[in-house]
């Protein structure tokens, strides 16, 4: 009877869905002004305001209104009323990416951007900075601006009462200390002058002719531009992997180059814009590495290092080594070049595993902070906390059998290779999950000598994952307390993700393609935590399986998450029916469970530095807040930065859930009783949902309170001791000096922090 009420939803449903997705820098800020005439007054005094109190919202494409502060090509660009994240039900966006889809203001304005600083028929940055509504008026209590999507249309005065009918608290900073009237007299008159600012190319040609960079980057530039299809092909296989990273030399830290497609070999750089970075640019073109010269923010910012070492690595494994079968042509681009393993087998596999492994922090953070700036319905495939821990290309499968890796390539196909076309009936999961089971089926005997220690001083050979609802973070070591599930990857699987969620991609793309990448993910988790599994005792593996997949237990749940459930199946069934653990026939010399195996990996596998155990002193007071009560702790937010005099930590909320085959309705899905909470030194997140400050003397006090607290009420008595609100005189200063001390010196993450989510308590 249940069913028959149920069915007849099934049409509103779909359509609902569809809804439902639509409404789900630091002290290193590049010296520009060495470059620049003294007479710049823009980046003298003007950008210093926006780093400090307007980027901290709009910086990305999660930016209000597309709005990017970060430079002055993003405040010329403007705004626009379309939110990028509001998925087309079947065609694309045009992609409207700073500094590539466009190269002028008048190319901005066809793309639909308004100007947010010319005088008629009004200023509209002088206006919302100086609008009486704010804070203080008392009026709005919530501040969402990333999923508010009010966003005003245009600079006209019907568009700005609309905006000021539906948001209050107009004013911006957004429910934060309005500007000093030094910083808005300061904005006045740059705009009455003209709201002039620094040329970009003539910039970018400043940086890249200094003497000190100059012999460098045409040495790297000539690398990556030799002649010939291997030497081609070995590029693109470079380039495709990475065109999201913030490029620096160690003895130039603070300046920073993106590898581009230029039509350009010397001079002027005239970047070549694609969808995707397998699609073929439009003329012909050459590797250049690009200047970096907006602020840098922390959740856009993938640092990788390059070096002399680093060139002679790739040289000999890619350039110089001996392929079996060299290329008579370049690969195809476009559609058929989104599968790797075809576009690139003639590439040894083991030097693209290698490639991976040597910068498997840099792989993972392009995950997460690569395309979106966040995206829920990818990442809400994976737990809140899991340990990494990678296959030694020795062992790993497909770089050693041929016949698995010719497998793997005909079987996979990838959601981009459909491109922005509807297909709605390719299962790219099936496909996924044919090439798995072929791999786990190769497998006879595994045991620890399988895993990828390399030598002792990589800290890439392990990492922490914590996820924060729609982010996540990437930490090298094993951090936190032992997490629920582990996974251990291979070449199929790290370059099967870097092909979904990196290179192919594309946040501008329609609804189905978000889904596809979500569900194509599901299997990468699955395929990650059963080649743990097949480390471990065979008969614990299955149990273990179910105990991270289990079925809601019964319970009041909305209608629309029943729908789900009957049309794709619970976790459970779905595991037991379709996604069958392959790996029961692999032999293990391993006796150790789960938590006991780790620990044997800790104590006798990896290095005091792989694990970062020395990074943190344990005994410290502030690691008390671990214990907090789980009634409390599922009332935290996900990541709270706490500010002990000039010492940072975060308090990370990890939620558990019954399980992760969750497209919608998380919150049916979670098991709030084993929610836990993990302290990690440093800022180990993007987005800071709270701040908590106190002093040194009132560690006690607070952790105390903390691990006390049972209630939401608690929690909430304790952030109005601590807690930093949003109209604190303070709250800029304090964030500004947060930020700062962003930077990890392991990864060279840094970057001024996100305070899109910061709460209001």
């Amino acid at each position: 009877m249940k069913k028959q009420i149920l069915l007849p939803l099934l049409a509103a449903f779909i359509v609902i869905c569809g809804f439902y997705l639509l409404n789900q820098n630091s002290n290193q800020k590049l010296k520009v002004s060495n470059f620049t005439d003294d007479n710049d007054f823009y980046t003298s005094e003007i950008q210093p305001i926006f780093d400090k109190k307007c980027i901290a919202c709009h910086s990305c494409f999660n930016s209000p209104c597309q709005l990017n502060l970060t430079s002055f090509e993003g405040v010329s660009r403007g705004a626009h009323s379309e939110n990028i994240f509001d998925f087309n039900s079947v065609d694309a966006k045009k992609p409207t990416r700073l500094y590539q889809d466009a190269n002028s203001v008048e190319g901005w304005r066809k793309l639909g951007f308004f100007s947010v600083t010319q005088k008629k028929p009004q200023d509209l940055l002088l206006h919302l900075i100086t609008a009486p509504a704010g804070v203080e008026s008392g009026k709005q209590k919530v501040y969402d601006s990333e999923y508010s999507r009010v966003c005003i249309k245009d600079s006209s005065e019907d568009s700005m009462e609309e905006y000021r009918e539906l948001n209050p608290a107009g004013r911006m900073p957004f429910g934060l200390p309005k500007l000093t009237q030094d910083e808005i007299q300061k904005i006045k008159l740059w705009l009455d002058t003209g709201a002039k600012g620094p040329n970009l190319l003539s910039l970018e040609e400043s940086i890249r002719e200094d003497k000190a960079l100059d012999s460098r980057l045409k040495e790297w530039e000539d690398f990556f531009n030799r002649d010939g299809l291997k030497a081609r092909l070995s590029s693109r296989y470079l380039y495709e992997h990475l065109f999201l990273a913030s490029i620096y030399f160690e003895d130039e830290p603070e300046l920073f180059f993106r590898l581009v497609r230029s039509e350009t070999k010397t001079g002027a750089i005239k970047e070549l814009a694609t969808t995707y970075p397998f699609d073929k640019p439009s003329k012909r073109f050459f590797y250049r590495l690009r200047p970096i010269t907006h602020t840098i923010v922390h959740k856009r910012h993938i640092p990788f290092p390059f070096s002399s070492e680093r060139m002679e690595k790739w040289n000999n494994n890619f350039y110089q080594a001996n392929w079996e079968k060299e290329p008579i042509e370049m690969p195809a681009y476009g559609r058929a070049a989104s599968n790797p393993f075809k576009t690139f087998e003639s590439i040894p596999a083991s030097a693209r595993y290698q490639f991976f492994l040597d910068n498997s922090a840099y792989h993972a953070m392009t995950f997460i902070k690569g395309p979106v700036c966040r995206g829920q319905t990818a990442v809400n495939v994976i737990n809140d906390h899991f340990w990494v821990l990678f296959i030694d290309p020795k062992k790993d499968v497909l770089v050693n059998d041929k016949a698995v890796y010719e497998k793997v390539t005909k079987n996979i196909k990838f959601p981009s290779s459909i491109k922005d076309d509807l297909a709605p009936l390719v299962d790219f999961r099936e496909n996924y999950w044919k090439t798995v089971d072929a791999k786990f089926k190769s497998i006879d005997s595994i045991d620890s000598s399988w895993l990828w220690s390399s030598d002792k001083d990589n800290t890439n050979t392990t990492l922490t994952i914590y996820r924060h609802f729609d982010s996540a973070q990437i930490i090298r070591g094993l951090r936190g307390r032992v997490p629920k599930t582990v996974w251990v990857l291979d070449y199929h699987v790290f370059e099967s993700i870097y092909y979904n969620l990196t290179a192919g991609y594309n946040v501008f793309g329609p609804l189905l393609h978000q889904v596809n990448s979500r569900l194509f993910m599901e299997i990468s988790r699955i395929a990650s935590e059963d080649l743990f599994l097949s480390f471990l005792p065979q008969k614990s593996r299955i149990k273990l399986r179910e105990s991270w997949n289990k079925a809601v237990p019964n319970k009041e749940e909305s209608i629309l998450k029943e729908i789900t459930d009957l049309l794709g199946s619970d976790a459970k069934e779905k595991l037991t029916k379709k996604y069958v653990y392959a790996g029961n026939q692999i032999k293990t010399k391993n006796e150790l469970e789960k938590e006991k195996f780790l620990d044997h990996l800790k104590d006798n596998f990896y290095s005091s530095k792989q694990i970062v155990a020395d990074l943190e002193d344990r005994s410290e007071e502030i690691f008390k807040l671990e214990k907090m009560k789980p009634s409390a702790v599922t009332h935290l937010p996900d990541a709270t930065i706490i500010k002990i005099d000039d010492k940072v930590y975060t308090l990370i909320h990890n939620k558990d859930h019954f399980n992760v085959a969750m497209l919608f309705f998380e919150d049916d899905r979670r098991n709030r009783k084993n929610d836990t909470a993990d302290i990690i030194k440093g800022t180990a997140t993007s987005y800071i949902n709270l701040i908590l400050t106190a002093k040194k003397s009132e560690i006690k006090d607070l952790t105390e309170k903390m691990t006390a607290a049972k209630t939401k009420q608690d929690l909430l008595a304790i952030y109005e001791q601590y807690g930093l609100k949003r109209d604190n005189a303070k709250f800029w200063d304090i964030f500004w000096e947060i930020s700062q001390k962003s930077k990890d010196p392991m990864t060279r993450e840094l970057g001024v922090m996100d305070l899109n989510r910061y709460i209001n308590f």
